[in-house]
């Protein structure tokens, strides 16, 4: 035979994983189609698709031009990242120092698209592509004799038909994990996805511990509605959370993240692969629905949900965990505003806030703060010692300033401090206090409220926006709408592109109505506006 230019669409389909497994596969060159497919006792899921891409480049002419396409992500991403170069060169042995699994198939694989040009092309899983159907349909169709009579019956009438199916594993199976910082309302959101799924849909959910190291190191287990009994009032998460392990610049343990890592994207893969994951639902704030994107990318449906207590996700009006931070933070104001008054002082709450102002703003606001300062207007000390002392010519003995940990002086950067060799981002409350003190001769303190505002139990507002997140996000998954994350717009739950979630940091706006309001009480933001 003469090389040629073709098409290949591939699928594999397994009963039990391991268990009885079929694969198929068709090719098209022109006017013609050729079909082939073929079986294996026990067999893994895996090992069908890899058996589906090698029978297929088996049956063409060496030399030829190939567009191959898979509904494994895993086996697309191991061509296009050159993976299959590396576990070469190891003796064929992965990152984790163990044998790679189905050597003899990757072996040929790897032969065989060395003797031809293949392009690499990762299709949606299960969707309404008529030959990607109908390889789905020959892979399930030749599992052996693991299958009952009715389910082969079954095939055969859905091969007739051309109907779309999930093969022996009739339950989807939905991926969950919680990524960056943790927040009030995660285990509402948790709880939410996995009643949803299974009382709706019957669709299975398994949570990755810790984040996306928990997806690196396939620690994960199956979440049932038992699991989720209890949770929806409580802090933290459940599935415990980092923001630290980037998949792609992964290292061990947690481990010093000044240094370089290695990229364990690919075990992230396999693990999806392992659990049979349909998609992943990534709850995390701007770093990990980053990740998210990075992923989706690569070929792996994803949902994401905006969580972070700063409130600075650009496709959603309101993030949950910012209202219990807010309501914390004001709780705390309240507080010290009746030791400022009683001691006549300045006092500082340092609220947190890298580059967005809004918990400092809100609850500001709420609290009844005289200056609030944030990253988005650079202050001037100038400014806060006239307002200090404008108040204190009015009779006001005290005042109280609410300050975003990522504010800094006019001209200025930052705030930071050193640990060691790691810069870490605070230490303005106190900068702030001690200047007041210098200029107005009035005595300060400051407070940091720090991981206070991410602990606790979530408000009733949180949990129910977490709620109605965690729904939201089964529905998209439910309607085959992926690379999207669930948002809050005016007063309905709806989705934008993941890739529009994480374009951009929401930041205040100096022109905004809150900023004017709060202005027109008096308050000041350490600068003239």
């Amino acid at each position: 035979m003469s090389a040629m230019e073709c098409a290949i669409y591939t699928d594999g389909a397994c009963s039990g994983n391991p268990g009885p497994g079929g694969w198929g596969a068709v090719i098209i060159a022109g006017e013609s189609v050729k079909e082939i497919s073929g079986s294996e006792e026990i067999t893994t899921n895996q090992r069908m698709e890899l058996r589906a891409a090698v029978e297929a480049l088996r049956s063409i002419p060496p030399d030829s031009k190939v567009k191959l396409h898979s509904d494994s992500a895993y086996l697309v991403n191991c061509f296009n990242q050159g993976w299959m170069e590396r576990w070469q060169k190891n003796g064929w042995f992965n990152s984790k120092g163990n044998p790679v699994e189905n050597q003899d198939l990757w072996k040929q694989l790897l032969e065989l698209t060395g003797l031809n040009r293949v392009e690499w092309i990762k299709v949606k899983g299960h969707g309404t592509e008529q030959f990607n159907q109908r390889c789905d349909l020959l892979a399930r169709s030749a599992i052996g004799d693991g299958g009952t009579a009715d389910c082969k019956k079954r095939l055969k009438a859905d091969l007739n038909h051309k109907t779309v199916g999930k093969g022996d594993r009739q339950v989807c199976r939905l991926g969950v994990l919680t990524g960056g910082g943790d927040c009030p309302g995660l285990n509402a959101v948790i709880r939410a996805v996995v009643k949803g799924a299974s009382y709706n849909y019957d669709i299975e959910v398994v949570g990755f511990n810790n984040g996306f190291k928990g997806l690196v190191e396939n620690d994960a287990a199956l979440i049932d509605d038992f699991a989720v009994s209890g949770i929806l009032n409580r802090g933290g998460t459940i599935l415990g959370t980092s923001n630290r392990d980037n998949p792609f610049d992964y290292r061990p343990n947690s481990s010093d993240y000044r240094k370089t890592g290695e990229d364990r994207s690919a075990d992230a893969l396999e693990s999806l692969n392992k659990w049979e994951i349909d998609c992943l639902v990534v709850i995390g704030g701007d770093g990990s629905l980053l990740l998210a994107h990075r992923f989706s990318e690569l070929g792996v449906p994803i949902i994401g949900i905006p969580k972070t207590i700063d409130n600075d996700l650009r496709a959603t009006d309101i993030t949950f965990g910012f209202d219990s931070a807010v309501t914390t933070a004001t709780e705390a104001i309240d507080k010290i505003h009746t030791t400022a008054e009683s001691h006549h002082r300045v006092m500082v709450v340092e609220v947190m806030g890298r580059h967005a102002g809004w918990i400092a703003l809100q609850a500001g606001m709420a609290g009844g703060g005289d200056i609030i300062l944030i990253p988005e207007l650079p202050f001037e000390y100038s400014c806060i010692a006239e307002k200090i002392e404008e108040r204190r010519r009015r009779g006001k003995k005290f005042s109280i300033i609410v300050v975003a940990e990522g504010a800094y002086p006019a001209g200025e950067e930052p705030l930071y401090q050193l640990r060691g060799e790691v810069k870490r981002l605070g230490g303005i409350g106190q900068l702030i206090s001690r200047e007041i003190e210098n200029l107005t001769e009035m005595e300060s303190r400051a407070t940091v409220l720090g991981h206070l505002q991410r602990g606790g139990s979530p408000t009733s507002f949180d949990r129910v926006l977490a709620t109605r997140f965690g729904v939201k996000a089964v529905e998209l998954f439910q309607a085959g709408r992926f690379n999207e994350m669930v948002c809050l717009r005016g007063n309905k739950i709806e989705s934008a592109p993941l890739k529009e979630a994480v374009a951009g940091t929401k930041l205040v706006d100096p022109n905004s109505e809150q900023v004017r309001t709060a202005m027109a009480v008096g308050t000041s933001f350490g600068c003239h506006l």
